[in-house]
């Protein structure tokens, strides 16, 4: 286990590069990348708004970096560029592709709709997107990229409050597959996650307080059970047998993703933790905290 001490706020978001080599990372005004092996600093920037989620390219060349209603950074990793925006607005979510294929983003086209916009990578040459995407704060794509997920919390937009949503729609033809009911009440303004399992048969979504289980096994999705548990972010491990959920309590607990039972927990002593990514060889894992620190930790599957 190694800490690192990242900012002087609260840590909103991590994520890790699909090399193993950067771990991204966010707290209210500021945002930045850190060598996953020496713990140094690759960047640190301010920003006027929170990055609410990271994308790296397969190569981990590039992070790209998106926030509420601000244009999406693109930043160069070796060496360190910070380029121009590619959407003049944006609405927070953001993923790559597993295959390295495509980055796709939420874009803001006007205040009541947002579309899906996508790049083909590496050349980041715009492709057509999809319109009349909803506002999702995080996106997701499964390994197989059969399937695009997104969340959002509810918002306000022009004095009307918009409910908390999650989608499941088709990549190729942005066709809905599975819509969770609007809900309203506790998860107004919280992001919420969403994680893919490795072999694509499952998808984990929530907001603090419960999260829901998909299985996509057989090519549509269907509602499988829901989880009460108490955390403030989650994740499949790298292997998708485990399920991770980092609490407010400081610990890290390990879920069996089958049975859906916490099999194993971790505690550092570091206070609240408030998000969990893991490398893609799911041999480690790094939590944020309420103190600013990125704890990394090795994972016994």
């Amino acid at each position: 286990m190694r800490i690192l001490e990242a900012f002087d706020a609260p840590v909103r978001t991590v994520a890790v590069s699909p090399d193993g080599r950067f771990v991204a990372a966010s707290a209210d005004r500021a945002f930045g990348a850190f060598d996953w092996h020496t713990g140094e600093p690759v960047f640190r920037l301010t920003a006027p708004a929170p990055v609410v989620q990271f994308a790296f390219d397969l190569a981990g060349r590039w992070l790209a970096c998106g926030s509420v209603g601000l244009p999406l950074a693109l930043i160069e990793l070796e060496p360190f560029q910070a380029r121009t925006s590619l959407l003049a607005e944006h609405a927070g979510g953001v993923a790559a592709f597993p295959d390295g294929k495509k980055l796709i983003a939420t874009q803001t086209t006007s205040a009541e709709r947002t579309r899906l916009a996508v790049w083909e990578l590496p050349g980041l040459r715009a492709r057509s997107g999809f319109d009349d995407w909803p506002t999702f704060a995080r996106l997701a794509v499964s390994r197989n990229g059969e399937f695009v997920a997104g969340i959002g919390p509810g918002v306000t937009r022009r004095l009307r409050p918009v409910p908390a949503t999650f989608e499941v729609r088709f990549a190729a033809s942005g066709g809905k597959d599975y819509h969770f009911p609007p809900l309203n009440g506790p998860t107004y303004g919280v992001p919420g996650f969403i994680s893919f399992a490795r072999d694509s048969g499952t998808c984990a979504f929530g907001w603090a307080g419960e999260f829901h289980v998909l299985d996509l096994s057989t090519g549509t999705t269907r509602y499988v059970r829901r989880v009460e548990a108490s955390y403030r972010g989650a994740a499949f491990t790298g292997s998708g047998q485990l399920f991770a959920t980092a609490e407010d309590t400081g610990r890290v607990k390990l879920w069996d993703a089958r049975a859906w039972q916490v099999v194993r927990e971790y505690d550092w002593q570091c206070g609240p933790l408030t998000d969990v990514a893991f490398t893609a060889d799911g041999a480690a894992g790094v939590c944020a905290t309420a103190a600013g620190q990125l704890v990394q930790f090795d994972v016994d599957e």
